[in-house]
């Protein structure tokens, strides 16, 4: 049972880790590139954002017949559209307020708030659920942002004497903590969603709208709601953006091959994602995906020949202790003398 669980969340990392590469190498000459013809870039976040999120859609679509479920998209945003409608607004604002905060705050500052999101997921699940979280998965939560940020920290210690003394500035700090704060309610009502859909508790009221939500299911219908609230961006505030995105597409159809690619590899990732979220919860998630750089450099070193210094060393020994330290007390507890003393604390 311990090694099966260990061997899909290693698919499920791997999936994530090569998703996000491929996405990412698409993603650059999309958005970075001047266009021969145009001689412009492709700087149109929300119809970015709407196409990768059609993609996904119909891939959701698709994944959630294949798992036949019974529960209707119907019946689900009909159940659950307050929920749906608030994920996918802090889904879709997370990345903007981020982007914007990189224009008040060095990079440096940037990346280590994204090393920390596991914090704010553990706070919104504590403070605003209530969710019941074990300890050791707290004190490896902390851990893992620990290290992730002191491997960040030593990455960029070339890079100090660049940085700007007014960098930090208050509203730039306000913004990256709404970014963390928008990203906690994301992964931490997703993972209320899953886990509390299904369960018998609650009135008979409730329990008609308590069927089981899957992977596909947020998948399909979280993709949906925010190609409506791009839309709804567009159409009252951004209208000029559709015109321009549609007249560089007409000079350079070649970006249109880069905008299908992209999409399909974030949704293949979604697929991966959501299925992790599913399976392993929303820490998990976090887990996998905030160490992906640092999974990155490790390869580079054997692939590449790159070095990291003893600081990122140091960092690197903090993740793997607390993630190692946690698959051996899961093992541990999976163990038949695991389970009995499991047995035994219970009886007494």
């Amino acid at each position: 049972m311990g090694s099966s669980h260990f061997y899909k969340l290693l698919i499920c990392a791997v999936g994530i880790y090569a998703s996000f590469l491929t996405w990412a190498l698409v993603q650059e000459p999309l958005t970075t590139k001047v266009w021969p013809i145009s001689n412009e870039q492709f700087q149109f976040p929300n119809i970015i954002a709407i196409s990768q999120a059609s993609i996904a859609m119909i891939v959701g679509y698709i994944y959630l017949n294949f798992r036949k479920v019974d529960y209707q998209v119907s019946d689900l945003i009909k159940d659950h559209y307050k929920q749906l409608l608030m994920v996918s607004f802090t889904q879709s604002t997370s990345t903007p307020l981020a982007t914007y905060s990189l224009k008040q705050v060095d990079y440096l500052t940037y990346m280590l708030a994204k090393s920390c999101k596991m914090i704010p997921v553990l706070l919104v699940h504590l403070l605003l659920y209530r969710t019941p979280i074990e300890y050791q998965k707290k004190i490896v939560a902390i851990l893992v942002s620990l290290g992730v940020t002191i491997f960040t920290i030593g990455g960029s210690q070339n890079k100090k004497k660049s940085i700007q003394a007014n960098s930090g500035s208050y509203y730039g700090f306000i913004l990256l903590a709404a970014s963390l704060f928008m990203d906690g309610l994301t992964n931490a009502t997703q993972d209320k969603m899953l886990k509390t859909a299904g369960s018998k508790k609650g009135s008979k009221e409730e329990q008609k709208t308590n069927k089981k939500i899957t992977g596909p299911h947020l998948m399909f219908s979280l993709n949906l709601f925010i190609i409506l609230w791009n839309i709804f961006y567009l159409t009252l505030i951004d209208r000029e953006q559709i015109h321009k995105a549609l007249t560089l597409l007409k000079s350079d159809p070649e970006v249109l091959s880069y905008l299908v690619v992209y999409a399909v590899c974030g949704a293949i990732g979604q697929c991966f994602i959501f299925y992790t979220l599913e399976s392993f919860g929303s820490l998990q998630l976090i887990m996998i995906t905030v160490t992906r750089k640092m999974i990155s450099m490790l390869l580079s070193i054997v692939i590449f020949g790159k070095t990291v210094n003893y600081t990122q060393w140091f960092g690197i020994f903090i993740v793997f202790a607390g993630i190692t330290w946690e698959a051996t007390n899961k093992r541990t507890a999976s163990s038949p003398q695991g389970k009995q003393k499991v047995d035994t604390k219970k009886s007494q």
